[in-house]
């Protein structure tokens, strides 16, 4: 058996563990074999055993930080793009970086491309989590091929650092308007509770929260494909397509999948704080004011319910609104931050 074929085939995460000695002892004999059957073996043992006394030695020192670290390896495995927060507990053991630093510096050592196209293949993909606060919109997340994504309040992005060679991948939960990036030779999908939504380019509103008996997805711009989770894919009742001004809904408990025009013209404002509202039911104000403001707002007598609004508030804050509603109706508004009730003046005493 050739050196050659022996460096290619040993298992680096194995050989690291055996200089932090961290092996078992069937993993000692085997990477001892291996050291035994070439000079050329020992040799690189040898590389790896300096590099990592010199690592310790920084570390020692009080000097080494293995986050900082890390993200200088990972950095030059994977071009950051875009800006993401990552969380990470601050006491990492240190042989977990120096498995992976050490991986690289001997693949480079060896100058082997097949041994850093393996150590790749061979690492797990490694997704970036990008969640709203409570209660906050998040804008404008760069994904690493140039598509925009805004997440409303309690969502969560998960996508790769970097996308496969024949398709753009990510996962919602919660919503989120996506303007996606053209790239005819590689599309764009999206999961999104039961359903995959597929775009070339597109600009596009979805809505998946888990809580929720309903997953949306509202077109702005462009085409989109939506599937259903089905056991036939290729069936016609399990996709639709989409154009501007189109909803397709997916109604969780029947797995059923529509198409609608969309009625809904504030579908987008809890990202613009564009409300519009035309012989707009009461009571359907108060929920789409609940979600772009994240209040809540209580209807004191049934009948308020159905008394329609036809008004555009266009960045205004919650207190302008819901005084316009006040005088609109003649309604007594009590409340104040997040808790607000409407309620009818009539009959009621107004005290001096």
């Amino acid at each position: 058996m050739s050196e050659k074929k022996n460096i290619e085939i040993i298992n680096w995460t194995l050989l690291t563990k055996y200089l932090n000695n961290e092996i078992t002892s069937d993993e000692k004999t085997e990477v001892e074999n291996w050291l035994n059957k070439s000079d050329r073996n020992r040799a690189e043992m040898e590389k790896c055993r300096k590099m990592l006394t010199k690592v310790d030695s920084y570390y020692k020192a009080k000097s080494f930080n293995s986050n900082t670290a890390w993200k200088n390896v990972s950095s030059k495995i994977y071009p950051m793009q875009f800006k993401v927060v990552q969380r990470k507990k601050r006491k990492e053991k240190i042989a977990q970086f120096y498995k992976y630093a050490a991986i690289l510096v001997v693949a480079i050592l060896l100058g082997g491309v097949g041994y850093y196209i393996d150590f790749r293949n061979e690492m797990p993909l490694i997704f970036s989590q990008t969640v709203s606060a409570e209660k906050q919109v998040l804008n404008e997340f760069v994904l690493p091929d140039g598509s925009v994504v805004t997440l409303n309040s309690n969502s969560k992005l998960k996508f790769p650092k970097h996308f496969a060679d024949d398709v753009r991948e990510v996962t919602i939960i919660g919503e989120a308007f996506f303007e996606v990036k053209p790239n005819p030779e590689k599309p764009f999908v999206i999961n999104a509770g039961k359903t995959q939504i597929k775009v070339l380019g597109t600009s596009f509103n979805v809505s998946a929260y888990p809580e929720t008996e309903t997953v949306e997805v509202v077109v702005a711009t462009g085409k989109v494909l939506v599937t259903r989770e089905s056991e036939n894919l290729l069936s016609e009742n399990n996709r639709i397509f989409l154009i501007p001004g189109e909803k397709g809904t997916l109604f969780v408990k029947s797995n059923r999948l529509e198409k609608s025009v969309n009625s809904n013209l504030n579908y987008l404002a809890w990202k613009t704080n564009d409300l519009i509202f035309n012989e707009t039911p009461l009571n359907e104000v108060v929920k789409c004011l609940e979600k772009v403001y994240h209040i809540e707002i209580q209807l004191v007598e049934p009948g308020l319910e159905t008394l329609k609004l036809t008004a555009h508030f266009d960045k205004k804050p919650i207190d302008f609104v819901l005084n316009v509603v006040r005088l609109t109706f003649n309604l007594e508004l009590m409340g104040e931050n997040e808790h607000f009730t409407l309620s009818s003046r009539i009959n009621k005493q107004v005290k001096p």
